[in-house]
């Protein structure tokens, strides 16, 4: 089979799921990943003949791909920041929007030493993508799920970063022992009513536990890290989280009610109100 002839198969199979635009991404990302080759191989060679194993790598991907799952679950990869980071259906797939998140972290923190927690760790995106970029800085990752903790910790050796990640219950603080400089949080921030607007790719594989949070309480996870970090942050220490937009104002009265009297809010690039610092 030639190149052509693969994308347009590519495009016939996935029409019900992707517009054709990202129906090409996907395709030029599988080349590029599973083969090396440039994206512009589809335009320059589009009668190139495909190998049996070519082929196969392929069809393989593009039956994955009808099915619904997300195409860094199927490759098992995706890059966040400067790491590639191994993800599997026990986490949530990294959003650009949290890049922003440690932007801002960053840009903020310059100092060399400081004692860091990431709650709600997930793949350790952020915990790793800091420790990156400030390699002096102690980090600790913190998730409730046992297969979140595998694949971050997984994600640490591979990317041979000192992160440590342990097991965290955000409703038992025997958790969180020790103090610390700095906490970043992405807890479940989603409502069950939002289901309608989310993609079949998000609600059929990512996992409901790093997603949702109950109806009748959306704060619940916001309130406990406030509640974490009333006690083990210093008075100098800072509190940066991603958001639910819907929630904005009364987060920052939350924050307010547990003696974290400045707020930060800022917008992501999409102009939705996404990120919040908290200061004593």
């Amino acid at each position: 089979m030639r190149l052509i002839e693969q994308r347009d198969l590519f495009r016939s199979s996935l029409k019900r799921q992707y517009e054709v635009r990202e129906i090409d991404d996907l395709f030029k990302r599988a080349i590029a990943h599973y083969f090396s080759w440039s994206s512009l191989k589809i335009g320059l060679e589009p009668q190139f003949l495909l190998s049996k194993d070519e082929e196969k790598q392929l069809d393989e991907l593009r039956a994955e791909l009808a099915i619904g799952r997300p195409f860094q679950y199927c490759i098992g990869i995706t890059h966040f920041m400067e790491l590639e980071l191994s993800v599997g259906p026990g986490v949530l797939i990294p959003r650009p929007e949290t890049e922003e998140l440690i932007e801002w972290v960053l840009s903020e923190n310059t100092s060399l030493e400081k004692k860091v927690w990431d709650i709600c760790s997930g793949s350790g995106c952020i915990a790793l993508a800091l420790k990156k970029a400030r390699p002096q800085w102690l980090i600790k990752g913190f998730d409730i799920s046992n297969a979140a903790l595998k694949i971050a910790q997984r994600n640490a050796k591979e990317l041979k970063l000192k992160v440590l990640f342990e097991e965290g219950n955000l409703l038992d603080w025997k958790s969180f022992a020790s103090p610390c400089d700095l906490i970043v949080a992405n807890p479940p921030y989603v409502l069950p009513s939002e289901k309608v607007k989310m993609h079949s790719n998000v609600l059929d594989h990512e996992p409901e536990l790093a997603l949702f949070v109950p109806e009748n309480d959306p704060l619940l996870f916001y309130r406990k890290i406030i509640e974490i970090a009333s006690t083990k942050l210093p008075a100098e220490g800072s509190l940066y989280f991603e958001i639910n937009p819907l929630f904005v104002d009364e987060l920052i009265i939350l924050g307010k009610d547990h003696g974290f009297p400045f707020a930060s809010v800022k917008k992501d690039i999409f102009g939705k109100d996404r990120f919040v610092k908290f200061s004593q």
